[in-house]
Parts: structure tokens; sequence; C-alpha cells
């Protein structure tokens, strides 16, 4: 089963390649500490990614306590699986790329016989 695995790293990286975008990403960790939350702020990267029209909704005006911005979940991202890409409620992953800026909303592996082949994400760009 490990040719399988193989094939389908190999196809992942080919579809990258076709449209390759190379990214740096700004992460924003928050670590519990005696009483507080830190938050921890790092550079990771840079990965080779492809970045794709996932659906066509609309940008979206949000409107928080600090003021308002505009926001649409318009892209998505596909990465190999050597990236170290998250998103969750505590880590925050953001780049620029094709003048652009994107925020990591999900990622989810995409597994082969309990073996990572990739990753596919959903993208938030935030302006």
């Amino acid at each position: 089963m490990k040719s399988i695995v193989d094939m389908r790293r190999k196809h992942t990286k080919w579809s990258i390649e076709q449209n390759p975008v190379e990214i740096m990403i700004h992460r924003t960790e928050k670590r519990k500490k005696e009483g507080y939350i830190e938050e921890v702020e790092s550079d990771v990267g840079p990965f080779t990614v492809r970045i794709f029209v996932a659906n066509s909704s609309s940008p979206q005006k949000v409107t928080t306590l600090a003021g308002e911005k505009q926001v649409d979940r318009y892209f998505g991202l596909l990465a190999d699986h050597e990236a170290d890409i998250q998103a969750g409620t505590d880590v925050k992953d953001e780049f620029e790329a094709m003048g652009m800026k994107f925020l990591v909303k999900s990622i989810c592996p995409q597994t082969i016989n309990s073996q990572n082949v990739g990753y596919q994400g959903e993208l938030e760009r935030v302006s």
C-alpha cells in the first residue's frame, strides 16, 4: 500500500506545481501560562502551495468591537504533506500572496491508509 501513498503525494505535488505560490506564514499561538494566556508570534515556512477559487460567495462586512472589516471565503488552499499549516481556536496562521492577505480558517489533512498525503484548507481573504 505504500505505493498508493507515494503516488497520491506525487499527484498532490503535481497539482500544486500547476499554479504554485510561495508563502511565509505568520503564526500567532495562544499558550496558557500561570494565570494568563500568552500570545507567541512566529514565522513559519516558506511553503509552496496552490491557492484556488473554492466557491463564489460574495464579500461580507463584519463589524467587531475594534471596527469593521471586509472578508470573503472565496479561496481554498492545497499543500503537500510536509507543510506546517494550522488553524484553530488557539492558533492563527496568516500570510500574504498575490497582493492579498489571507487567514487560514480551516485545514484538513488528506490521508490514505492513515498516512498524510497533503492538506486542503479554507482561506478567508481579509482587507
